[in-house]
C-alpha cells in the first residue's frame, strides 16, 4: 500500500504540473486585457502600461509561466488582480465555506442515496422502485441553477422556513475562527446560536448541491444491489435461512458498495467543482463565488489557483477511493 501511495503522490505532481500548463496558456489566449479591466476604460495609456508592468503582463508568456511555477514551489499562487491580495490568502479565507457546504451536501447524498438505492433494488418493480427511479432521473436531469431557484422560491419565498443567502444572519456574530467551518467552530466554542443559524443557512444550498450526486449514487447502488442479489452465494444464504437486514448489510450491501466507491469519490469531487453555480445562486461566500467574480475581471492568478486546488482535490479523492478498495476487499489491487 505504501508503494501505491508513493506512486500516486508522484503522479499528483505531474497532474498539478499539467493543470498549470494547460490552464495558464488557455487563460492567456482568451481575448481581453486584465490590466484594462483593472484600471478602467478611461485610464491613460501610460497608466495602463504601468499596471501591465506591475503585474508582469508585459513579459513573454513563457517567462510569466516560469515565474508562476517558481512561485508555486514557494507556496505562492500569485497576486489576485481583482483583490490585490495573495491568491493563497484569498483561498484560505473562502475555502472553509466551500468545504463546509460540500461536506454537508456529501452527507445528504450518502444518507439518502444509499438507503434509497437499496430500497429500490429490494422492492424492484414496485411503487417504491418506480418512485425512486423517477426521483433519481429528475436529479440527474435537472440543472443545478434551476433546482436552486425552485428551492429559494418554495422554502424562502412561499414558506419562509430558510434564509436564501449568506452563512449567518446579520445579527448573529460568527464563531471564533478555529477551522473556518462555522458548524465545527461554533460547536468547539459552545456558540449554539451560531451553530443553529449557520445550519439553517446551509440547508437549502446543501440540498440543492447534493441532489444530482444523490441521484447518481441512488442509481449506482440500485444497479449494484440488483447484480449482487442475483449472485449464487446470496441464493445459497437464503436457502440456509439467512435473510432480512443481516443478509442485506453483511453480504449484499458490502459487495455492492465496492463499485459504488468510485462513484461516491467522484461525487465529492463534483460537489467541490459544482459549488461554483450553487454559491453564485445563494450568494455563498466560498471559493466558487470568488472564482466567478474573478472571471469577470479576467483575474488569471485567482482562476488558476482555484483550478489547481480543485484538481489536486480530485487526485487526492481518487487516492482515497483506491485506499477504500483495499479496506473493503484487500484482494483488489488498486
Amino acid at each position: 500500500m505504501g508503494q501505491m501511495i508513493a506512486k500516486r503522490l508522484i503522479m499528483l505532481f505531474f497532474v498539478a504540473f499539467g493543470v498549470t500548463l494547460i490552464i495558464f496558456f488557455l487563460s492567456h489566449i482568451i481575448p481581453g486585457d486584465p490590466a484594462r479591466m483593472l484600471v478602467g476604460q478611461r485610464a491613460s495609456e501610460q497608466t495602463l502600461q504601468q499596471v501591465r508592468h506591475q503585474l508582469g503582463l508585459d513579459q513573454p508568456v513563457w517567462v510569466q509561466y516560469f515565474t508562476y511555477v517558481k512561485g508555486l514551489f514557494a507556496g505562492d499562487l500569485g497576486i489576485s488582480i481583482r483583490t490585490q491580495q495573495p491568491v493563497a490568502q484569498d483561498l484560505f479565507v473562502f475555502f472553509p465555506a466551500t468545504i463546509e457546504l460540500a461536506l454537508l451536501a456529501f452527507l445528504f447524498a450518502l444518507i439518502v442515496g444509499i438507503p434509497l438505492g437499496v430500497l429500490s433494488a429490494v422492492k424492484k418493480d414496485t411503487g417504491w422502485d418506480h418512485g425512486a427511479r423517477v426521483f433519481s432521473i429528475a436529479g440527474v436531469s435537472t440543472p443545478v441553477f434551476w433546482s436552486g431557484l425552485v428551492m429559494i422560491l418554495v422554502f424562502y419565498g412561499y414558506l419562509g422556513w430558510f434564509p436564501s443567502t449568506g452563512r449567518l444572519d446579520m445579527d448573529i456574530a460568527p464563531p471564533a475562527r478555529i477551522t473556518g467551518l462555522y458548524l465545527l467552530d461554533s460547536l468547539l466554542t459552545g456558540n449554539w446560536a451560531a451553530f443553529k443559524n449557520s445550519l439553517w443557512h446551509l440547508f437549502i444550498p446543501a440540498v440543492t448541491l447534493s441532489y444530482a450526486q444523490l441521484a447518481i449514487i441512488t442509481r449506482q447502488v440500485r444497479a449494484s444491489m440488483l447484480e449482487v442479489l442475483g449472485q449464487e452465494y446470496i441464493r445459497t444464504a437464503l436457502a440456509n435461512g439467512i435473510s432480512g437486514p443481516f443478509l442485506l448489510l453483511r453480504y449484499a450491501l458490502r459487495n455492492a458498495l465496492i463499485p459504488t466507491i468510485t462513484v461516491v469519490g467522484l461525487s465529492f469531487g463534483s460537489l467541490l467543482g459544482g459549488a461554483v453555480v450553487t454559491e453564485t445562486i445563494f450568494a455563498w461566500p466560498g471559493m466558487g463565488k470568488y472564482v466567478v467574480d474573478s472571471i469577470s475581471y479576467l483575474d488569471f492568478p485567482a482562476i488558476m489557483g482555484f483550478t489547481l486546488i480543485i484538481s489536486i482535490g480530485y487526485a487526492l479523492i481518487n487516492l482515497i477511493v483506491d485506499l477504500a478498495y483495499y479496506v473493503l476487499d484487500p484482494q483488489i489491487k488498486a
